[in-house]
């Protein structure tokens, strides 16, 4: 069986495909290896040098594929084109192929995954295997998905055939980061799965997939030199997402819950992984910039100009967006919705403070608006001004 390891990144998470590459390769010998590149190769760049065969993005031929790349993006867009990635793999007769996140580190030969998949088309793995102490960490889950898709596998078969096209469908039209209207990128689909599809192994392996996620359940020790989960289930790879390079105690920026402080056993492994990702570069990798992030005069791209240009594909089909000549351009910049930045991102639930000027003047302003609407109209506001401040629904607001 002809097998492979494969990622995609754009070209700040170079350094992340080298240091999987190398994990994958070494604890894999006879395998090969691929990276996608969603973005464009800088002309220095030399692809002779690199362990994995490049393949980039445009050479998938996805149809009309300017306009999916400008309605998402960048993580949108390296996450909905992997079932059209692992097609293409297919495609080239290798037999069984396994997806990994850039930021995966690969301990083990991946025999579990492989010996799955001689029994089974499609291979997954959960987020957790066990319930977790505080409830709301699984209201979590259920908005994120319950599989984690840093890791799917395939084997080149007929039911594996089918359930990329039918994911590739709804990625390239539907994924979304979009969590309010039940969208999570590429993941969420993946519910349905065992669903809709007969040949899929639930991987429920604990050294497969380890990550922030799902430290409530997994300790990590080593013995004789190797990593062992629990005591007793080799780490075959752990999933260090929302890594910091800078060496602080964090072990990921989407949690406050597990520090390297609290959880000394993942010292060493996050210290190793962090002199490995320097050790490939990733100082010069990190900054690059990202070829489908701004028009072609240079004018930065913002999410919500991606979100209205999404609601409005059928009006602007057969132009290139990225064009600052474009109809849609034009249409954008009427409506005043570009921008040099986006800080929105920078502000959640963990941001969010009482004693800012900003938060108390809005508070204010609703508090005037149940006086002067009353109870029931109050709601209806509510209601409205939670559908219409999804980026996606500002199509009316904005319409002339």
């Amino acid at each position: 069986m002809i097998r492979s390891g494969c990622t995609i990144v754009s070209f700040n998470y170079l350094a992340y495909a080298r240091t999987l590459c190398d994990s994958f390769l070494d604890a894999n010998p006879g395998c090969r290896f691929y990276v996608l590149l969603v973005d464009r190769l800088p002309a220095y760049f030399d692809r002779s040098r690199e362990r994995f065969e490049l393949i980039t993005v445009e050479e998938l031929a996805i149809p009309d594929f300017h306009s999916v790349a400008f309605k998402y993006d960048i993580l949108e867009l390296n996450t909905n084109v992997k079932p059209t990635f692992l097609t293409a793999l297919l495609d080239r007769g290798i037999e069984a192929v396994v997806y990994l996140d850039p930021d995966i580190f690969v301990f083990q030969n991946l025999s579990p995954v492989f010996d799955a998949l001689e029994k089974h088309a499609v291979v997954l793995t959960p987020h957790a295997l066990s319930p977790f102490p505080d409830p709301a960490s699984e209201v979590t889950l259920l908005s994120a998905g319950v599989f984690n898709l840093g890791f799917v596998a395939v084997r080149n078969s007929p039911e594996a055939r089918h359930f990329l096209s039918w994911w590739e469908v709804r990625c390239l039209n539907l994924g979304f980061d979009e969590p309010r209207t039940a969208l999570f990128v590429d993941q969420k689909w993946t519910n349905l799965v065992p669903c809709f599809f007969e040949s899929v192994a639930l991987l429920k392996h604990r050294g497969c997939n380890v990550a922030y996620w799902n430290l409530h359940e997994r300790e990590l020790s080593q013995q004789e030199g190797k990593w062992v989960v629990n005591g007793s289930d080799p780490l075959m790879f752990f999933h260090f997402s929302g890594v910091s390079v800078d060496g602080d105690a964090r072990i990921s920026k989407y949690t406050d819950e597990y520090t390297l402080e609290n959880r000394p056993d993942l010292r060493q492994l996050f210290e190793d992984y962090r002199s490995a990702l320097i050790e490939h570069g990733i100082r010069d990798t990190c900054e690059g910039k990202y070829a489908f992030g701004s028009f072609d005069n240079g004018q930065f791209i913002n999410r919500l100009t991606r979100a209205l240009y999404a609601t409005n594909l059928e009006k602007f089909s057969g132009e290139d967006p990225f064009r600052s000549s474009s109809n849609f351009y034009r249409w954008a910049k009427a409506r005043r919705i570009l921008s040099t930045s986006e800080s929105a991102k920078l502000y959640s639930s963990k941001s969010y403070s009482k004693s800012d000027p900003r938060v108390r003047f809005i508070h204010g302003a609703l508090r005037f608006a149940l006086r002067v609407l009353g109870a029931d109209r109050y709601t209806m506001l509510l209601k409205y001004l939670s559908y219409v401040s999804i980026l996606s629904h500002q199509g009316d607001v904005l319409d002339k």
